[in-house]
């Protein structure tokens, strides 16, 4: 167990390792290495004199697994080189017609196929090393497959020769026990190095164990807020539940450090000092997974509603799987191999797997998917065979199970939790949940509700890596052999040929990394151009918005290049992209190259700018944004248009702010017949003179009161003046009314209601008498 946990780690960090340093991979573009045919062809044969040797050692038959890999490249490149090369020599010699009779002529031909005779020789050299490291190649994998097999189903002594050794023979018992307490008080243990390692541990515990108490009073007083708990719940939660187990987490990672660095004289005693750093951490992920519950405020399970009877079965579980290894590893020191020892081994062992079962089949009240697809059933069915096969004798076979099952399970919530909490980190930076995500958000320039840039491909990327890693790691577990593992990670690194196509994963991954990466640093360069740079300018507020946003194409046209070219695509077949793309624009894309071409012209000559109110057509409101392809016009009842470019420029666009946020209010007026029209020109000017928004030291813009016409009813006047924002056209309009009709109110001026006259003709007939 503690073995698949080292081997995921170690796949975890090598991926992260390849990613972390993008862009030093390079394709070799079918350059041939500088060994040599003679040298790569001495080396097989002295791999398949070792390869006759070592039948029966599982390493040197992973290494000659691996070892062949490389001289298959080599063939393979080589191959493809010389077939280009004798492909141009056919077709020069074929170019030069019938043979002559004249040798000047035929000069030509015979070194065209010397070099033809030449080429072919090197070609079937190149084919026979790809023969013969193929063959060596699958012979040690069959070979390390065979000793595989032969080790996992080897029977040793069962248990039931166990038990029926302790029954026939009762004083062995006395005679073990006496022989593990002697063999235990004799070991040879370094002293110094022993207790200088407790030192360090129990330094480390005391620390661990203030540092938990310190945390926990912080968040009892509540002067701490869970920033954690805002980014990621399921961070937060596995957070608290390492602060709990600080103190043996603290004294068993100093203990282990210390005897890395110091080795002991014993190596048992470094393997049980790792099997107690994996077992607390272990717990702490199951304590967070299970039972969080504590004096800590604000924390969930991260499996909801569960019960106590499955943490303590999974208690159990943990505490038998590790006495199991404790025994083994002492067991495998030589220090005791009787049968009172193995019998605890293998009860220990059942009573794990009888413990796992009872996981399992209370998992499926909290977990849909073992429910829904009977892993449940599964895993105890297997779990089953593995206590039979235990008590048969066949202990590999039975450890693969019962191993298998527990790894799965492990390496499944690790990798659960590796998904869910970039998950959540991810989605805290779109909404905003922290504080450290808002001052983020705010030097990017993104508002509420806008999802940061680049992000998708971030979470695709960490969808692939961690897929990866849980899917190798699963099959490592189950008994997939190095060599295997060795080649699809060689297959990751180098790529994998489809076709005439190089299938490159790490590449393809480096290239989804650097597009958010490249991304997100253009958006702080527009957030920095925006606040700080373009502000210390002479230019306009419109020269400015077109500058940041022409900087914000450029930086992701320049981000899904460079991605491209990490990714290992060939940025000449652009111009076939380009090609079909200019064909595409003679047929259907008018409209859209129309709309782009019309963006850049807005974006430059600036007729309209984002906040403007403008009206095009029977459409009104605010300019909300300006794209290359569409500008986006919100009306006053908060609804968008989306309005293409090339409209705004064919048509014809009123923009009320093009210049200045100057406007003009024109208030008619209907005057009662017999009023004193100079005191109603005075009553007027006075009321827009006492706004404060009217405009008065303009002398392009006075106030006017004018009387237009004498109606039917009555007298017509008008009130003009200008405004310095005509945002607020409507609210000013009516704060105005109110204000003339106060003062007409106080000054006794009657505004007439309309009147309509209607007359009715009346028709007298008379009768006429004819004469």
């Amino acid at each position: 167990m503690l073995r698949s946990h080292i081997i995921s780690l170690q796949l975890i960090f090598l991926l992260s390792f390849f990613l972390l340093t993008t862009g030093v991979h390079a394709a070799e573009n079918g350059s041939v290495p500088v060994l040599d045919w003679n040298e790569y062809s001495r080396q097989l044969d002295q791999a398949d004199e070792l390869l006759s040797k070592n039948l029966d050692d599982q390493k040197v038959l992973s290494k000659l697994t691996s070892d062949a890999q490389p001289i298959i490249k080599y063939a393979d490149a080589c191959t493809q080189e010389q077939e280009a090369k004798l492909a141009k020599v056919v077709e020069s010699i074929k170019s030069l017609g019938v043979a002559s009779s004249f040798d000047e002529l035929d000069a030509p031909r015979k070194k065209l196929e010397a070099d033809q005779a030449d080429i072919e020789k090197t070609l079937a050299q190149c084919r026979l090393l790809k023969l013969k490291a193929s063959d060596l190649q699958e012979r040690a994998y069959k070979a390390g497959q065979t000793l595989l097999q032969q080790h996992l189903f080897a029977q040793g002594s069962s248990g039931f020769d166990f038990i029926s050794e302790i029954i026939n023979k009762p004083e062995s018992l006395i005679e073990e026990s006496v022989q593990i307490g002697v063999s235990l008080s004799t070991l040879p243990i370094n002293l110094r190095n022993t207790y200088q390692a407790l030192a360090y541990g129990l330094l480390g515990m005391f620390i661990g164990l203030f540092w938990s108490i310190h945390k926990r009073r912080q968040s009892e007083s509540g002067k701490q807020e869970p920033e954690l708990l805002k980014t990621s719940p399921a961070l937060a939660t596995v957070w608290n539940s390492t602060i709990r187990v600080a103190p043996f987490l603290f004294f068993f990672g100093a203990t282990r450090l210390y005897f890395i660095f110091s080795p002991p004289e014993l190596p048992i005693i470094t393997e049980v000092s790792g099997i107690l750093l994996v077992f607390t951490i272990s717990y702490a992920i199951f304590r967070a997974m299970i039972r969080p519950k504590t004096r800590l405020n604000g924390f969930n399970p991260l499996l909801p509603g569960t019960s106590k009877k499955l943490f303590f079965w999974g208690k159990l579980l943990l505490l038998t799987f590790l006495l199991a290894l404790l025994l083994k590893a002492i067991r495998f020191q030589d220090i005791s191999h009787g049968h009172l020892s193995g019998l605890l081994i293998i009860l220990l062992k059942t009573l794990a797997s009888f413990a796992m079962m009872r996981v399992l089949w209370l998992l499926r009240k909290h977990l849909n998917v073992v429910r829904d697809w009977y892993l449940h059933l599964a895993g105890i069915t297997i779990l089953l065979v593995s206590v039979i096969a235990l008590w048969l004798g066949y202990n590999n076979f039975a450890a693969l199970l019962f191993q298998g099952v527990f790894g799965t399970i492990f390496i499944l919530l690790i990798g659960w939790l590796l998904m869910r909490i970039p998950v959540e980190l991810f989605d805290s930076l779109d909404d905003a949940s922290g504080s450290w995500q808002q001052k983020l958000r705010y030097r990017m320039g993104l508002v509420e509700g806008q999802i940061v840039p680049g992000l998708i491909w971030l979470r695709l990327a960490h969808l692939l890596v961690v897929g990866s890693v849980i899917v190798i790691s699963l099959l490592s577990l189950w008994g997939m052999s190095e060599q295997s593992i060795s080649l699809m990670l060689s297959g990751i690194m180098d790529g994998y040929e489809i076709g005439g196509f190089t299938l490159e994963p790490i590449r393809i991954l480096s290239g989804l990394l650097i597009l958010p990466a490249v991304m997100l640093l253009t958006q702080f360069v527009k957030r920095s151009l925006s606040t700080s740079w373009l502000k210390r300018t002479n230019l306009s507020r419109g020269a400015r918005d077109a500058t940041v946003t022409i900087t914000g194409y450029t930086g992701v046209a320049l981000a899904i290049l460079i991605g491209l070219s990490v990714a290992g695509i060939n940025l000449g077949s652009l111009a076939i992209i380009a090609g079909a793309l200019s064909l595409g624009i003679g047929f259907g894309l008018q409209n859209i190259v129309n709309n782009f071409i019309s963006g850049l012209i807005l974006l430059f000559e600036r007729p309209i700018r984002r906040g403007d109110w403008i009206k095009v057509g029977v459409s009104e409101g605010y300019v909300k944004d300006i794209s290359i392809r569409s500008t986006v016009i919100q009306t006053f009842d908060r609804a968008d248009i989306i309005v293409p470019n090339s409209e705004l420029i064919s048509t014809q666009v009123t923009n009320m702010m093009l210049h200045n946020q100057f406007g003009r209010i024109i208030v008619p007026l209907r005057i009662a017949y017999g009023t004193d029209t100079e005191q109603v020109m005075k009553i007027l000017i006075g009321v827009a003179e006492n706004h404060p928004l009217v405009l008065l030291d303009n002398e392009d813009m006075p106030i006017q009161a004018l009387f237009r016409s004498f109606g039917d009813s009555a007298m017509n006047f008008e009130l003009r003046c200008h405004i310095r924002d005509v945002e607020l056209i409507i609210v000013t309009t009516s704060e105005i009314n109110l204000a003339i009709d106060k003062a007409f109110r106080k000054a006794g001026i009657k505004i007439p209601p309309p009147q309509q006259i209607i007359r009715m003709a009346r028709n007298d007939y008379q009768d006429v008498e004819e004469p």
